[in-house]
């Protein structure tokens, strides 16, 4: 990627995306007239065309599989030399300003179109916001044509979909504002809403996601897979909360914020619905993310994916570079130094723990499960293929990014499928595993954050983080923890559970630790060289040597992420965020 593809210059097809959802599966649901030429009273007129005007909403689902550069980029996990990505360009360079605000995985981020000269086949937050207030109002005034189940289920659905999309919103750009009509323009004047405050905006949420739960059924039939449940709008209210109740919002450390986090969480859990996914092979960690393991009982809210032309190409873009002798994928996923150093030994105690038996000289043996299902290291193991980084290997580490192979001496592996090439990848979009939004292991590490800063390490607390633990064959955390050391333990846990997931951008932010003297977005990236020390680059006599990758310069205030200068000139009743 960091020669041969320039972003910019990139053209991708993006079809619908089929989700597997019984309206779509309905007999000539596609004969319809172009999405051009559709009136509302036509879109409307019966539950099946409305449908399609939904399922487009649930396309626009941020489509991160089919993604260049994932969210940990802009963070400590992981670090890939090309200088066009954001992570590296903006983001933890400091250049973050109004008129180049970062668009996010699969333009997470992206404010709205109205602003913009982009392609409207590139829908923003707004537009996707918009396209909710239609089907809410359409449906509410079309109420005779439909059953009064279905109204109910699918205005539970698009109120969720509109809850999700602020939620994006409120936790990259905190205050921003509150439009629940869809705004014509026709004037102009209907236009300039003013901003809303983060308050404002998270009570909004939180009533969204208490109408979509009132309303969406607890479990749904194979043939809804992707349509909300109950269970995925608490946990999106939970989460807000979550980020609400966090330093970054909460400056004063208000208790009773952190009780309602974990309230919500609670409810989640006491819902008795989700489990950890846990075969009996131990695989569960790392299988779940497996096309064959969708929708399995972990996953609470996913983007689901089909063949023959709906599939994404995620070993292609993120995958190990040159497997077999050839090259077979962009290498976007190299894990830092700083992540590894983060994974326990197989005993359960941290390698900075002098009683830990980690050995700096081979560094690799006897780490927990989750570094091997989750990062390809120096004589790893992929696809037949032993993976070798040292110099002299087939991945040695590049160090002045003058190719796609790994600037950081790691390749990830999880969320890959091991028995797709690369090349196939990029080539057919090969892959059909879900993109997964909400899972019930951040729910119960989610829960027993909130619940230690609420009252301190009660059982609860343990109960949730030793749950996640076992999966993983770690041992339980020791008894006696105070507030202070459940803190860190918590939140290595969740670094390490969620690792490229998407998750670290926010944890991080809201935890206010992205810069100071021990900031993670001020310090320097880390990678690893490691040399033989014989004349064969197939030794085991190696040393290893933790090297400077990127000195980062992040800046505090680009916690939260300006209102785009457009968005600014168009509506004067914008308030900028400060620093910017």
């Amino acid at each position: 990627m960091k020669n041969r593809y320039l972003k910019n210059g990139q053209t991708f097809l993006l079809a619908l995306l089929v989700l597997s959802i019984g309206a779509c599966k309905k007999d000539g649901f596609l004969n319809v007239p172009p999405k051009g030429t559709l009136t509302n009273q036509i879109t409307f007129s019966t539950s099946s065309n409305a449908d399609l005007f939904l399922n487009d909403i649930y396309s626009n689902l941020p489509d991160i599989n089919n993604e260049d550069e994932i969210l940990d980029q802009y963070t400590d996990n992981d670090f890939v030399g090309a200088s066009w990505m954001t992570g590296q360009s903006l983001v933890r360079s400091g250049g973050i300003n109004q008129s180049n605000v970062p668009r996010g995985p699969a333009n997470e981020f992206y404010w709205s179109n109205a602003v913009s000269n982009t392609s409207p086949g590139n829908p923003g937050l707004y537009d996707k916001i918009r396209k909710c207030n239609v089907f809410l109002a359409e449906v509410a005034a079309n109420k005779s044509a439909y059953t009064a189940a279905w109204v109910t289920e699918r205005m539970a659905e698009a109120t969720f979909l509109r809850a999700f999309f602020y939620s994006i919103l409120y936790t990259n750009y905190g205050q921003v504002p509150i439009i629940t009509t869809p705004l014509d323009n026709q004037n102009g004047s209907d236009i300039f809403t003013p901003t809303s405050t983060r308050d404002q905006v998270l009570t909004f949420i939180e009533a969204d996601c208490d109408a979509a739960a009132a309303a969406l059924p607890t479990t749904t039939a194979s043939s809804d897979n992707g349509r909300p449940t109950k269970g995925a709008a608490i946990t999106l209210k939970g989460w807000v909360q979550l980020f609400a109740a966090s330093p970054l919002v909460n400056t004063t450390n208000d208790v009773t914020k952190w009780a309602t986090a974990a309230a919500t969480n609670k409810q989640v859990m006491d819902l008795n619905v989700y489990s950890l996914f846990a075969p009996a092979d131990g695989t569960g960690f790392q299988s779940q993310f497996l096309l064959e393991n969708n929708w399995n009982s972990e996953t609470i809210f996913a983007r689901g994916y089909a063949l023959p032309n709906n599939g994404h190409k995620r070993e292609g873009i993120l995958g190990p570079v040159i497997v077999n002798g050839g090259e077979q994928a962009w290498g976007n996923l190299a894990p830092t130094q700083n992540l590894v150093d983060d994974y326990e030994m197989d005993n359960g105690k941290p390698i900075t723990d002098p009683t830990s038996g980690y050995d700096p000289q081979h560094p690799y043996v006897h780490r927990e499960q989750r570094f091997y299902q989750s990062i390809l290291y120096d004589g790893a193991m992929w696809q037949g293929d032993i993976w070798e980084s040292r110099i002299g290997g087939n991945n040695q580490i590049d160090l002045g990014s003058t190719s796609d192979i790994s600037n950081t001496g790691y390749n990830g592996i999880k969320t890959l499928d091991p028995r797709i090439n690369g090349q196939v990848s990029l080539n057919v979009h090969s892959n059909t595993s879900n993109y997964i939004f909400y899972r019930y292991a951040e729910v119960l590490l989610s829960y027993a954050e909130a619940q230690n800063e609420a009252v301190g390490p009660d059982q609860s607390v343990y109960t949730a983080v030793n749950t996640v633990r076992t999966r993983s064959a770690l041992p339980n955390l020791p008894t006696g923890l105070s507030q202070t050391d459940m803190r860190t333990d918590i939140r290595r846990e969740r670094r390490i559970e969620l690792a490229f997931e998407d998750k670290r951008w926010y944890d991080i932010r809201r935890w206010d630790i992205t810069t100071g003297p021990n900031g993670v977005l001020t310090n320097p990236d880390y990678g690893m060289e490691i040399t033989p020390n014989d004349a064969v680059p197939h030794t085991t006599n190696l040393t290893y040597k933790k090297v400077i990758i990127f000195s980062n310069t992040y800046k505090e205030y680009q916690n939260w992420l300006p209102i785009p200068l457009t968005a600014i000139q168009s509506n004067k009743n914008l308030t900028q965020n400060p620093g910017y």
